[in-house]
């Protein structure tokens, strides 16, 4: 069965809103259902709410001072959220199995939210913000087991902060920062057999943390070109494997802790 709601402030199926300071709900109840949404102007608030199973649902907002989510409970889902400009949040929320979720802040986004929650088995997440955009947030969270996670801000992007963190068996975690300066990037997994990454190529005054614990974890810490680096490695658990960091420019290049 397919159910689908839209609220009166939204303009009709699979809509596209235009004016100012519009409010959309969309909810969908059944399997093989599919949404896609688009709201442009600024000071727009949506929400996409989905119960069941095989559905798709994508929110793409162009504006500015916008606030975009997707819920969505069953198995075998795919949800992917992406704002434009400045000052969003964008959030996505999967709770079952085999679920897919992408959230993303587009070329010359400021100062935007981009989160991602996933619980559940089999999971696989993606959370980016792209080239030339500053001062975003990023978080991703995968609570179940054999989840895949990345968390990437790219080419020119400052002053960004990433975390990625993932509690559960036989997970996979990237948290990437490119041609950065100032950005904080944490991954923090739990589990066994895990394998983590965090980087920060080039740029200055770079932080840099990843702890895993759990059995047969592999981890790698970098900080690479800049100055006033840091890097922290800690892994807590049996057979793990890990590389700190280096700098080319000086300050605190690393720390490493290894309990096997």
């Amino acid at each position: 069965m397919k159910k689908l709601l839209l609220s009166a402030f939204a303009v009709a199926t699979f809509c596209t809103a235009h004016a100012q300071s519009n409010t959309l709900s969309l909810s969908q109840s059944g399997s093989g259902n599919s949404a896609p949404v688009t709201q442009k102007g600024s000071g727009n608030t949506g929400a996409i709410t989905v119960a069941g199973d095989n559905n798709y649902s994508s929110f793409e907002q162009t504006g500015s001072s916008l606030s975009g989510a997707i819920s969505v409970a069953g198995s075998r889902n795919s949800a992917r959220v992406q704002a434009d400009h400045y000052l969003n949040e964008t959030s996505v929320t999967q709770a079952g199995n085999d679920n897919s979720g992408s959230v993303s802040s587009t070329l010359r986004s400021d100062h935007n939210r981009v989160i991602l929650t996933q619980t559940g088995d089999g999971n696989t997440g993606s959370a980016s913000i792209y080239d030339h955009s500053d001062n975003n947030q990023i978080g991703l969270t995968q609570s179940g087991s054999n989840n895949t996670a990345n968390a990437n801000v790219q080419y020119r992007s400052d002053h960004d902060l990433i975390s990625l963190s993932q509690i559960g068996v036989s997970n996979r975690g990237i948290a990437t920062a490119s041609n950065s300066d100032g950005s904080q990037i944490s991954l923090v997994q739990t589990g066994d057999h895990n394998t983590g990454s965090a980087s920060s190529y080039e740029g200055s005054n770079n932080q840099v943390t990843l702890s895993q614990t759990g059995n047969d974890n592999s981890g790698d810490a970098y900080s690479n070109y800049g100055s006033n680096n840091q890097t922290t490695l800690i892994q807590t658990g049996d057979n793990n494997s890990g590389t700190a960091g280096k700098g080319s420019y000086g300050g605190v290049l690393a720390e490493l802790c290894q309990r096997g």
